[in-house]
C-alpha cells in the first residue's frame, strides 16, 4: 500500500518537474541509460518532423520508440496520411521499424477525448494499485476508448497481469498490447 502511494505521488509530481521527470523516468526503466536516450531522441525527431509536415497532424496522434522501433498511435483521416507518418519516421536515424496503430479519424459521441483522458486514468489508477507490478515501465495511450500499452516489462506474468487490469477497466473498448519481454 505505501508501495502505491508513494508511485501515485511521484506520477502526479514529476511531470511538473520537468528535468527531473525524465531522470526518475530513465531510472526506472529497462532500458540501459544509452538505449533510453537515443530512444528519447527519436520520438523529438519524428515529432518535430510531423509537426513540420503539412499532411501528419501530429495533435492525433503520439510517439513512442523502444529499442528504436517508433510507435505511431492515433486518429488517421487516410491511408496517404499514415503511409506519410511511416516515412517521415523511417527518414530518422536510428529507427530500425515502424509500427502504426490507425484508428479512422471520427467523431464519436460516445467517447471523446474527455473520456479517453478520464479511461486512461482508471487504468494508470488500476495499475499503480497492484503491488505486483512495477506500472512505471509501461505506456497507455487511450483512443476512442481503445487502449494501447507499451513498454518493456520484466515477464510474461507482468504482461499478462498488466494486459487483464487493461482489458478488464470498465469503458475499455479494446486493447492492443505490444508490450516486449525484457529478457
Amino acid at each position: 500500500m505505501r508501495r502505491a502511494i508513494l508511485l501515485l505521488f511521484f506520477l502526479s509530481v514529476l511531470p511538473g518537474l520537468a528535468g527531473c521527470g525524465t531522470i526518475y523516468k530513465a531510472a526506472v526503466d529497462q532500458r540501459d541509460i544509452g538505449t533510453f536516450v537515443d530512444d528519447g531522441r527519436i520520438e523529438s525527431a519524428v515529432r518535430a518532423r510531423f509537426i513540420n509536415d503539412d499532411s501528419v497532424k501530429l495533435r492525433d496522434l503520439s510517439v513512442n520508440s523502444y529499442l528504436g522501433t517508433v510507435y505511431i498511435i492515433g486518429e488517421f483521416e487516410s491511408d496517404t496520411q499514415k503511409m506519410r507518418s511511416m516515412r517521415l519516421a523511417m527518414e530518422v536515424p536510428g529507427v530500425r521499424r515502424v509500427t502504426i496503430v490507425p484508428f479512422p479519424k471520427r467523431d464519436d459521441p460516445t467517447c471523446g477525448t474527455t473520456d479517453d483522458i478520464a479511461l486512461y486514468a482508471k487504468i494508470k489508477s488500476s495499475l499503480v494499485e497492484d503491488s505486483n507490478i512495477w506500472s512505471t515501465h509501461v505506456d497507455v495511450k487511450t483512443v476512442q476508448c481503445n487502449a494501447v500499452i507499451l513498454g518493456i516489462v520484466d515477464s510474461q506474468r507482468e504482461a499478462d497481469t498488466i494486459f487483464r487490469h487493461v482489458r478488464d477497466t470498465e469503458g475499455v473498448r479494446g486493447v492492443q498490447n505490444l508490450m516486449r519481454i525484457s529478457r
